[in-house]
């Protein structure tokens, strides 16, 4: 009956961690990738991932902040060189596209950090859910078992 109590408890904290951490993928990446989009709720939302993040990897957190704010910085730099790049005449475009083009690549760079980032943490929480689905599975099996004993004890009678 302890053992029950303990499994339950276990499964409610790994269902609601769970929950919590789909959510928050859900609702914060969408938007926190979307280029340029900076309204109140979006902040919300990417403070909230944060926090969570925080709570669950303080250095992964760390390294998501300075990964989102690099990728912010070539945002920014790419829109700086296409203003340049649009404001130039034809005669003066070939001098900005090389700028163009590595303002281009450094947010490619930026952004594929990110996402690899995002993709790592993302696998590790597909594997812990694996992990929990598969003890669920055992303790079914266990129940399926106990319950097949309890049964057959019942028929005895």
């Amino acid at each position: 009956m302890e053992n029950n109590r303990k499994t339950a408890k276990t499964l409610s904290l790994t269902i609601v961690v769970g929950a919590t951490l789909v959510a928050c993928l859900s609702v914060a990446l969408p938007c926190g990738l979307a280029q340029g989009s900076s309204s109140d709720a979006d902040n919300e939302r990417e403070r909230a991932f944060v926090e969570a993040l925080r709570r669950e990897d303080p250095s992964g957190a760390e390294r998501y902040v300075a990964l989102r704010d690099a990728r912010g910085q070539a945002i920014a730099e790419l829109q700086r060189v296409q203003a340049r790049y649009s404001a130039a005449g034809p005669e003066l475009r070939p001098l900005v596209l090389r700028q163009l083009k590595d303002a281009q690549r450094q947010y490619a760079k930026s952004s594929l950090a990110l996402l690899d980032f995002l993709d790592a943490r993302d696998r590790r929480a597909l594997a812990r859910y694996q992990e929990e689905v598969g003890r669920v599975n055992r303790l079914l099996e266990e129940h399926a078992r106990a319950r097949a004993e309890l049964e057959k004890l019942l028929r005895e009678e």
